[in-house]
Formats: C-alpha cells, sequence, structure tokens
C-alpha cells in the first residue's frame, strides 16, 4: 500500500525581512512584520516604506475639510446679511426696535468660527502626534484664518447692530 503523500505543515506567518514570527501586518500593504520591523501610526502598523509614504501624502480629515468649507460659504453669506432691510419703529416699543435687528446678527459666521478654531487646533493637534504632511497642516491652516476672518466678522455686525441700536436710542431720547 502506498503512503499518503505529505502534508504540509502549517506554520505562523513570517516576516520577509528577518524570518521572524510576525506579530503584525501592515494596514496599508498587508505585509507580515515582525516586532522591529512593525511601525505604529496611532493605532495601526504599517511597515517602513508604507509609514513614509503615509507621512508624507497624508491628508486632513473630512471633518476639517467640511469646517473650511462652512467657513468659505460664512464669509459668502456677509453681503448678503449686511443688506437685510432694517425696519425699526421706534413708536410701538422696544420688541418692534430689537427683532428686526436680530436678523442681522451672524450667527452663521460665529458657529463658522468656533467650529473652525476648534478642528483646526484639533488636526494639529494630530498631526503633531504623527508627523504628518505638510498639505494637511496647510488645511488646518487655512480653516483656523478663515475662522479670524469669520470671528472679525462677527465683531463688525455686532458693532454696527450696537451702533444702529444706540444710536436709534439717543436720538429717542432728545
Amino acid at each position: 500500500m502506498a503512503s499518503a503523500p505529505d502534508q504540509p505543515a502549517f506554520t505562523s506567518p513570517r516576516c520577509p525581512t528577518h524570518q521572524r514570527a510576525a506579530v503584525a501586518t501592515c494596514v496599508r500593504c498587508g505585509t507580515f512584520l515582525c516586532g522591529e520591523c512593525t511601525e505604529l501610526l496611532g493605532e495601526s502598523s504599517y511597515c517602513a516604506s508604507c509609514i513614509a509614504f503615509v507621512r508624507e501624502h497624508g491628508t486632513a480629515s473630512l471633518a476639517l475639510k467640511l469646517t473650511l468649507g462652512l467657513g468659505v460659504f460664512a464669509l459668502l453669506t456677509v453681503p448678503l446679511a449686511m443688506l437685510l432691510p432694517v425696519s425699526v419703529v421706534v413708536d410701538v416699543g422696544q420688541a418692534t426696535l430689537v427683532v428686526p435687528i436680530l436678523r442681522r446678527l451672524p450667527v452663521l459666521n460665529g458657529i463658522a468660527a468656533g467650529l473652525g478654531f476648534w478642528m483646526s487646533s484639533r488636526e494639529l493637534r494630530r498631526l503633531e502626534r504623527v508627523e504628518s504632511a505638510s498639505s494637511a497642516r496647510s488645511w488646518a491652516r487655512w480653516t483656523r484664518g478663515l475662522s479670524w476672518l469669520n470671528l472679525a466678522c462677527v465683531l463688525l455686525q455686532v458693532f454696527l447692530v450696537l451702533r444702529l441700536v444706540l444710536g436709534f436710542f439717543v436720538t429717542g431720547l432728545r
């Protein structure tokens, strides 16, 4: 009777560089990695070539890109908010004076400024931890710059509304 051919023995995966037992796989290319070859970025394992690629070509988070878009949109709405009609009737009372003016307050610019400062700071801290690419840093810096512009628009519009309200009070008292 002929003996059955030997089954190949299943062995654990090996690191191709050091021929040691693998402890992880690269999340980008799938290469088996030993403890010496494993590079951690956040909670993900990478090989040396993939970690260099990720650090060089890393991108900004989607949340930061959406926040940048919100900042641009908010700046584009500033002229529209300034063109809203202001109908102030002093004789009827303060309620008619305050309600139409509240439509001119820059709520969207305030939200965009707050989110922009928060998201850009969060993204820059994340990039410091992982030493990522400059393209992601520039997204965060642009978002922070737009946040300053939105904050300036908020302050300007609040100043103009206060001047308008106080001007009507001063004229109404004379």
